[in-house]
């Protein structure tokens, strides 16, 4: 579950982009069934050179970085909000 935590956001845009892959596939069938594959593929890499390939890429660079450089600051606020924790529990006693 942890992993789906750090990385839903790869995983939302990668669903994402399957649907709108689906979506142009279905809206381009009059063009492929009269031209071939053609011209789905070539419309596809123009997309994912654009748009969605740069997404998923930043989210994945971003997201990794997030997790890898800073890794050390999560323990940290893990070792502060236990201490809060703990502290709140004697005050609550």
């Amino acid at each position: 579950m942890r992993h789906f935590r750090y990385w839903g956001a790869v995983y939302i845009l990668a669903l994402l982009f399957a649907g709108s892959w689906a979506g142009q596939a279905w809206a381009m069938q009059p063009e492929i069934h009269d031209k071939g594959w053609v011209e789905f593929w070539s419309a596809t890499f123009e997309n994912w050179q654009s748009e969605w390939l740069q997404l998923v890429f930043q989210a994945v660079l971003l997201l990794g970085a997030k997790h890898l450089m800073f890794k050390a600051d999560a323990r940290d606020l893990e070792r502060i909000e236990a201490k809060l924790d703990r502290a709140l529990a004697r005050t609550e006693r």
